[in-house]
C-alpha cells in the first residue's frame, strides 16, 4: 500500500483554516502523483494505491468540510464515485488473484476438471466486468482532466 505523503507546515496554534489548506493541498498532489499510471490497465499497485490516495482525500476533505462551502460538498461526491470506481476494479483483481491461485492447486484428476471449467468461466466472467469499470473510470477520470478537477479543488482548497 502506498505511504501517506507527509505533510509539513502544519501548526496547532494557527488557524483550522491554514491547516485545512496545507493538509488538503498534500493529499490532492499525492492522488495527481498516480495519474501516469492510470492509463495502463495492468498497473494494477498503481491503480489500487491512487484508490487508497483518493480515500485519504477524501476523508481529510470529511474532516475539515466545516470550512467550506457547498461547491466543496460537489467535490466529495466526485472523490466518493472515484473511490468506488476504483474500488470495484480492485475487487475483480483481488478475485482473478484468489481464483488463479486455486486453479494453479487444483489436481489434475477426477471430478476436478468441472471444478477448472468452473473457475475458468468466472474468471473470464470478473476480467469482462474489470475491463468495463476500467473504461468507465478512464472516461471519467478524462472528463475530470478536462474540467479542470485537480485546479478547480486547489483553488476551492486554498481560497485562490
Amino acid at each position: 500500500m502506498a505511504k501517506t505523503w507527509k505533510v509539513r507546515g502544519v501548526y496547532p496554534q494557527l488557524s483550522y483554516q491554514w491547516n485545512a489548506q496545507i493538509i488538503l493541498a498534500v493529499k490532492i498532489q499525492e492522488v495527481y502523483s498516480w495519474a501516469k499510471s492510470i492509463r495502463n490497465p495492468d498497473k494494477v499497485k498503481e491503480l489500487h494505491n491512487l484508490r487508497i490516495s483518493v480515500k485519504r482525500l477524501r476523508y481529510s476533505m470529511e474532516f475539515f468540510t466545516i470550512n467550506y462551502g457547498e461547491e466543496f460538498q460537489d467535490f466529495l461526491k466526485v472523490l466518493a464515485d472515484v473511490q468506488e470506481q476504483l474500488g470495484d476494479i480492485h475487487d475483480c483483481d483481488v478475485i482473478e488473484t484468489v481464483l488463479t491461485d486455486y486453479l494453479r492447486k487444483l489436481p489434475n484428476r477426477g471430478d476436478k476438471g468441472a471444478d477448472a471449467i468452473g473457475i475458468n468461466a468466472l474468471l473470464r466472467r470478473y476480467r469482462k466486468k474489470r475491463t468495463a469499470q476500467y473504461q468507465t473510470f478512464l472516461q471519467q477520470w478524462a472528463a475530470l482532466e478536462e474540467d479542470g478537477f485537480m485546479d478547480q479543488l486547489l483553488r476551492v482548497v486554498t481560497g485562490e
